[in-house]
């Protein structure tokens, strides 16, 4: 038993460590950069997954002055990119992943599309979403 409980807190540290290697790569980063639109600016930015189906797909979720990005890692069966222009937005709410996990952000378009993200600060993008888009409106919740 005891070698057991070693061996299991040796592989939890281990993946974490790995998973925390893989995150901060070189080769993630560049794999999930956005291109810019003109006169557009990156205002925040966290890695993140993109519920396409049953899968969630690793990323990077982008808010710009102009609209809400996400890219896909290649690591991915389903790559793809996302762009939701901010006046698009009708309404952005938290919610919990399976019931457990408070990091999920639930937009919904004007025309009553949803895209489910889990982010990293869930809080700030809570935060900063409606200020990028004072001119249209955003309900939170």
């Amino acid at each position: 038993m005891a070698s057991g409980l070693a061996g299991g807190a040796v592989a939890g540290v281990l993946f974490g460590w790995m998973m925390g290697f893989f995150a901060d790569s070189e080769l993630l980063l560049k794999g999930t950069k956005i291109n810019t639109l003109t006169d557009e600016s990156i205002l925040f930015e966290t890695g993140a997954n993109h519920f396409k189906g049953a899968e969630g797909v690793g990323g990077k979720l982008y808010l710009t002055n102009q609209r809400l990005v996400f890219k896909s890692h290649k690591f991915n069966i389903q790559n793809h990119e996302r762009s939701i222009n901010l006046s698009d937005i009708g309404q952005v709410e938290r919610y919990k992943i399976w019931g457990l996990i408070n990091k999920g952000l639930l937009v919904t378009t004007l025309h009553n599309k949803t895209e489910k993200f889990v982010v990293q600060q869930i809080d700030e993008w809570i935060n900063q979403l409606p200020k990028k888009n004072d001119s249209q409106y955003l309900h939170l919740q």
